[in-house]
């Protein structure tokens, strides 16, 4: 059976076989996790030896995206399982954050083309670690592999309610890279990429497991900080301005100068909702960016 995949409009998977499956026979097969066409899937069966992804209508998958070369990069069988291998493309083919010429891949390996990310997935029964990405795809961001904005108002509104009821406190920080519109401009998407998956790195190891981190919107995060008033927010929250402010960001041996600016806020008997709480946030994030940005308000 033949199935074809067109959603966004701008991704178009050509050839995408689903007999195997039919069959019983195991298989591996890549998942879109962040770009167009978002959650679709493209099966590698036995008896595919490559499969291409380019720019090029007769790639195997087309993405229509600008910084991806005609015939970008393949996949390869090999005896020992799949590989990747770039085709000398302009922007390069990167395998979980690494640029590579050729490597083999592993379950679970991220593979980055242009703006798209597959996730390549080989387990045992690899037709449930598909609809177990499909669930995380609802909750987790694919480029920053944190929480994403659903998560974090479905968490926001339980710990308000929480709040609410107990009379605790529950702050959050809002904050965005500084100036990052010239990041992109000046180094290219690849590089603010690269800056945003890095920065939740350096980020997420601060936060504790009852708190929140989450990819709002763009270059925007938020953290969720439950038993926390204003005045330990905005303390933690300039340990985070510090600790991004030192962090060393390299991307293709360029090195990026990255801050942030960041705003506090916290609930009150006028501030009762996540929609509110972000307003808030956002009224003191732009203070901080009066102020001359690489800083904290609220």
């Amino acid at each position: 059976m033949e199935e074809n995949s067109m959603r966004g409009g701008q991704t178009r998977i050509v050839r995408t076989a689903t007999l195997g499956r039919e069959l019983g026979e195991s298989h591996e097969l890549l998942v879109t996790i962040y770009g167009a066409s978002l959650g679709s899937k493209t099966d590698l069966l036995p008896g595919r030896e490559k499969l291409t992804i380019g720019r090029d209508p007769a790639a195997d998958i087309s993405l229509e995206d600008d910084s991806v070369s005609r015939m970008h990069c393949q996949f390869l069988r090999t005896e020992s399982g799949w590989t990747i291998e770039d085709l000398g493309s302009t922007n390069g083919t990167y395998v979980s954050g690494v640029s590579v010429q050729a490597a083999p891949l592993r379950d679970g390996e991220l593979v980055k083309v242009g703006s798209t990310i597959f996730k390549y997935l080989s387990s045992s029964n690899v037709e449930a670690a598909y609809h177990e990405e499909i669930y995380r795809m609802a909750i987790f961001d694919g480029l920053t592999q944190i929480h994403n904005r659903r998560y974090f108002e479905e968490f926001a509104e339980r710990e308000i309610a929480r709040s609410q009821r107990h009379g605790r406190p529950v702050s959050l920080l809002l904050f965005d890279v500084d100036h990052f519109k010239g990041i992109n401009d000046r180094h290219g998407h690849l590089t603010g990429d690269y800056v945003l998956r890095e920065l939740a790195v350096v980020v997420r190891n601060r936060v504790r497991r009852e708190e929140l981190f989450a990819r709002y919107a763009g270059d925007e995060f938020v953290i969720v900080l439950p038993e926390s008033a204003v005045d330990d927010a905005a303390k933690f929250g300039e340990h985070i301005r510090q600790r991004v402010n030192e962090a060393q960001f390299v991307f293709e041996q360029q090195s990026i100068k990255v801050s942030v600016s960041m705003g506090v806020a916290e609930i009150s008997k006028e501030i009762t909702t996540p929609t509110m709480l972000v307003s808030s946030a956002d009224a003191a994030l732009y203070r901080a960016k009066e102020r001359g940005r690489n800083c904290v308000a609220r």
